[in-house]
């Protein structure tokens, strides 16, 4: 669902460089699935972040979010990147001027929700690496849930914000001087980490199981202990987003608990699933479940939670893990959105060709 009756108001956090404002023509467009999905790509990462409030409904007022914003740029210097928390990106560039693009005059979008206690940026590994091949990422902090800021037990509330953030996000994309008229969120590749992997079936079209989620509500069996009548209702409505046709959940648990047994098999797209032998989520299970739709797995051999995130998993180097991600990632979106059929992009999605041992890859 579009939820665009929200009233977004869009509040800049920070001036954007002159650079920024205009497109940078010093380089022809070019086609950017001439270049290997296991290599990085033609482009530097610009970024930028700006605040986000709108409306969710719920009675609570208004809720304000941090957007952060991935692109490709053809600068080789600049400002370095700083996400929340104050860590500093050197591979992403703050408010560089906007490449042209390698897609027929538009930029494909992935948006990507971050895990519990995490922030926009904690997967950052992987929006810098599709920045590189032209792609436009999103990915908010979900206030309220941020290693600053996070509410504990979670409220009800929170599993609604989720898949709201995104879809304001990506309404506020749309709507963006720079790439308001270029970014194509049409067709968007949605990845998620952890608890964001909640958020990627809800916003790909996965049905939430109505009936037990009030049974919890009224027994008083949430996290929190309780749900407002207008929460109860927020699950009665379609909280996806159309716009979502490739779904990528990442180190996410396998809970009947929010979608039942069936919701999962609603999803709207293709789904690539990854996981790590280290961190046991349900996975196999999952795998087994999901039948009659698009349903693939990639299991990385001694991956643990954080090989999806800030890395520094011991039994899985962070550089290997981060290369599987990243290409299955990119191969499975360019696939699916953009209707790519490189040989090699072709070969790791029916199994047929090998990455690296470490990455194990079945589809149903």
């Amino acid at each position: 669902m579009r939820l665009l009756a929200l009233s977004v108001l869009l509040a800049c956090s920070a001036d954007k460089s002159d650079t920024a404002e205009t497109l940078d023509e010093s380089l022809p467009g070019f086609d950017a699935l001439g270049f290997a999905v296991d290599e990085v790509g033609q482009f530097q990462a610009g970024y930028r972040t700006w605040d986000i409030t709108y409306d969710p409904g719920l009675g609570e007022g208004e809720r304000t979010i941090r957007m952060n914003l991935w692109y490709p740029t053809d600068a080789t210097t600049g400002v370095p990147a700083v996400y929340t928390l104050g860590a500093e990106e050197e591979d992403a560039f703050l408010d560089a001027p906007l490449a042209v693009s390698a897609h027929g005059g538009t930029y494909p979008v992935h948006a990507h929700s971050h895990g519990n206690q995490g922030w926009g940026a904690t997967s950052a590994f992987l929006p810098v690496y599709m920045a590189s091949h032209g792609w436009v990422t999103v990915a908010p902090d979900h206030t309220g849930n941020t290693l600053l800021d996070n509410i504990d037990p979670k409220p009800t509330a929170t599993y609604i914000h989720r898949p709201m953030d995104m879809t304001v996000v990506l309404d506020a994309l749309e709507a963006d001087d720079i790439l308001g008229d270029v970014a194509d969120t049409s067709r968007v590749f949605f990845s998620g980490h952890s608890y964001g992997s909640y958020t990627t079936w809800g916003s790909g079209g996965a049905t939430f199981d109505v009936e037990a989620i009030h049974a919890r509500c009224d027994a008083g069996e949430t996290e929190s202990g309780e749900c407002t009548e207008a929460e109860k209702d927020a699950f009665t409505e379609d909280l996806s987003d159309d716009r979502v046709v490739a779904l990528m959940p990442m180190a996410g648990s396998y809970r009947t608990d929010w979608f039942g047994a069936e919701g999962y098999l609603q999803a709207q797209g293709p789904v690539l699933h990854m996981g790590g032998t280290m961190d046991d989520r349900g996975q196999a299970a999952q795998y087994e479940a999901m039948t009659g739709i698009d349903y693939a797995w990639l299991e990385l051999e001694g991956g643990c939670h954080t090989t999806f995130s800030l890395g520094a998993c011991p039994s899985l180097e962070t550089e290997l893990g981060f290369h599987l991600i990243q290409t299955y990632a990119l191969a499975f979106a360019r696939a699916q959105v953009l209707g790519d059929t490189d040989p090699m992009v072709t070969g790791l999605l029916d199994g047929s060709e090998t990455l690296a041992p470490e990455g194990v890859y079945q589809r149903r």
